[in-house]
């Protein structure tokens, strides 16, 4: 299939609660194409079975664990490890993801690059596609105010990785849930996406990885 015959994939990576789902959901709203919505939540969590992530199976370490902690500050931390049938399933994500957008289906992607391995991951799934990579911020100040409100995970969860998520530094576009809403940002990413037919981000990315 020739790169004008696959579908065009979008990946919003930002901390939990940061507003990434709302702008995946604008941006399916605003797209005349059918854009699929994947991610870590709707795969990783939502194909395993739930034993998984609660009760005593959660302490097995297979899939996903919780390291809960306390930073430099005292604040709370809540960070998230991964077993190795947790990386097999994000990586089985990464590559997923590419192939829908091979066959045609444009794809948006909810993430949360916790781990650096995932990134180059995910660039090497998406070489030879359309994929743009952008960042969603927000001040950690406002997430944690949206964590404490939407109480939809654990106190210290975004804090955990509010820096790692952003840690490889490379985007095609940046947008900031503070300012602007979810249906500004997907105008944004629309405008950017018309406009540059070509995204860098991944590309580079991967260059940087192989140095």
């Amino acid at each position: 299939m020739t790169l004008s015959q696959s579908g065009r994939v979008i990946v919003l990576n930002g901390p939990s609660v940061s507003g990434k789902s709302s702008i995946q959901k604008a941006l399916q709203a605003r797209f005349e194409e059918p854009y699929l919505a994947m991610g870590i939540d709707s795969i990783l969590v939502g194909m395993m079975p739930a034993r998984y992530f609660a009760g005593p199976t959660l302490d097995r370490k297979e899939v996903m664990w919780a390291d809960p902690s306390t930073d430099a500050t005292g604040a709370p931390l809540f960070e998230l490890r991964f077993g190795p049938t947790g990386r097999r399933v994000v990586a089985g994500m990464h590559e997923a993801i590419a192939a829908f957008a091979r066959q045609g289906n444009p794809v948006i992607v909810d993430h949360i690059l916790y781990e650096r391995g995932w990134v180059r991951e995910l660039a090497d799934a998406l070489a030879g596609l359309t994929a743009y990579f952008v960042g969603v911020r927000i001040p950690l100040r406002v997430l944690e105010e949206r964590e404490r409100a939407r109480a939809t995970s654990p106190a210290g969860h975004a804090r955990s990785h509010y820096e790692t998520v952003h840690a490889h530094g490379v985007y095609d576009l940046e947008v900031d849930t503070s300012r602007a809403s979810a249906d500004q940002c997907a105008a944004t990413i629309i405008e950017y996406v018309r406009t540059h037919a070509q995204p860098t981000a991944f590309e580079k990315l991967r260059q940087f990885a192989a140095r």
